[in-house]
């Protein structure tokens, strides 16, 4: 790309050299249909491409791309190239942000959306405005067309976003910008693999290990690890067998106009598969038990007895009489404390892990040990795809589960990715 400017010339088979000529033809083309789009004398409409959850099996959210009435060789990245260069860019992905948020309404309440947003626009007041909403059960995907220049401006963008419900994204994970360091400067919620390294994961143990790899490190930062662009079954299984708890592409399914489940013949083939590979008793959902998730409230009114540093709670006395715990969450459904009862009154503990209740026992024991020494032996909380609390699990019950498999003679490492 150069300036970062999209350039597609004609290659002139003779002598393979580019028409300078033809290049300036392509990018006023372009900028014509930026124009055009934008003064509503182009269409554009929006898809829908499944995104799933394999050990469900099931769809937990869909990504809105964006498919424009031009010529099928000019893609869409193209034209918000393009679009960007001319100072356009806020302008266009606002209009598309716009359309996404009207066509969200057909997609199920249980299922989260994607959109997706150039990071360095995100301060733009066009684009702010059309974020300014309720944006529960929305994903901000942050794509990679230009570097970030400014990372404390895009932090403050980003607590903004989060503010109002949304949850965030990394493309492209793997390359270009998006490199362990921005990972932990921005902790996105969800990180998708670049396209690269899922492709013949099948075939390629370093990519595979690499996978693992990142699987693994996204975890400790509280993450959700998605593979992005899997295309064969094969890739599929082999991403299942690394433990990569997100999905999308043509192997779970193609961009649609209309929001699809994962096909039966799929749900079922991830069922057999997942089972063929792992104990059914070795996940945390056998471990685990309910929770209330209480919002975090302005002042404290809890009628019940709280450790100091507990207030921003209101509490029952049913509350801490039945609960096994009871998880504070933010806007976001970010997790800010547990409160855990305790000879009628309640503990107040930071929640420092969190995981998905269907991932393998001995995989998040590893984790949970590795945590600094003051919250080692802290509950796990067990989140939904949307990152809602469904359960907690004490360190006590992964002990005695660990001591049954030392017992009937197995191995810690067993079955951890």
């Amino acid at each position: 790309m150069g300036n970062g400017r999209p350039r597609f010339g004609v290659i002139d088979g003779s002598d393979a050299v580019t028409s300078m000529e033809g290049v300036r033809q392509d990018v006023l083309q372009l900028r014509e249909y930026v124009r055009a789009t934008l003064a509503g004398e182009r269409s554009f409409a929006m898809y829908f491409q499944a995104i799933a959850n394999v050990f469900g099996p099931r769809v937990v959210g869909y990504e809105m791309l964006t498919r424009f009435d031009v010529p099928a060789h000019i893609t869409p990245d193209l034209l918000f190239l393009e679009a960007d260069a001319i100072g356009l860019g806020a302008e266009l992905e606002a209009l598309i942000l716009a359309r996404a948020f009207k066509e969200r309404r057909r997609v199920p309440s249980d299922c989260f959306v994607t959109v997706n947003v150039s990071p360095h626009l995100l301060e733009h007041p066009i684009i702010r405005t059309v974020f300014d909403r309720d944006l529960s059960g929305v994903v901000v995907e942050l794509t990679e067309h230009v570097r970030i220049a400014d990372v404390e401006a895009l932090r403050d963008s980003l607590t903004w976003l989060r503010a109002r419900g949304a949850l965030i994204a990394m493309d492209d994970a793997g390359s270009g910008y998006a490199g362990l360091q921005m990972l932990t400067q921005i902790r996105p919620d969800i990180v998708k693999l670049d396209r690269e390294l899922v492709s013949g994961i099948d075939t390629d143990e370093a990519k595979a290990l690499m996978c693992a790899s990142f699987g693994d490190f996204v975890g400790r930062l509280d993450g959700w690890l998605l593979a992005e662009g899997v295309e064969t079954q094969s890739e599929l299984a082999r991403v299942v067998q690394i433990g990569v708890p997100l999905v999308q592409g043509w192997a779970i399914g193609r961009p649609t106009r209309e929001p699809e489940p994962l096909r039966d013949e799929l749900v079922g083939w991830l069922r057999a598969y997942g089972d063929s590979r792992r104990l059914p008793a070795d996940c945390l959902s056998t471990l685990m038990d309910p929770v209330i998730v209480q919002a975090e409230v302005g002042a404290t009114t809890a009628p019940t007895q709280l450790d100091e540093g507990s207030g921003g709670v209101n509490l029952t006395a049913s509350m801490v009489a039945n609960a096994t715990a009871i998880c504070i969450v933010g806007p976001n459904l970010d997790l800010r404390r547990l409160l855990l009862p305790e000879d009628g009154a309640m503990r107040v503990v930071t929640a420092s892990l969190s995981a998905h209740p269907e991932e393998g026992i001995r995989e998040v024991a590893v984790r949970a040990i590795n945590r600094p020494r003051a919250t080692r032996f802290d509950p796990i909380v067990c989140v939904d795809e949307t990152r809602t609390p469904v359960g907690i699990i004490r360190m006590e019950r992964i002990i005695n589960f660990l001591a049954d498999v030392f017992a009937d003679g197995g191995s810690i490492t067993e079955g951890v990715s």
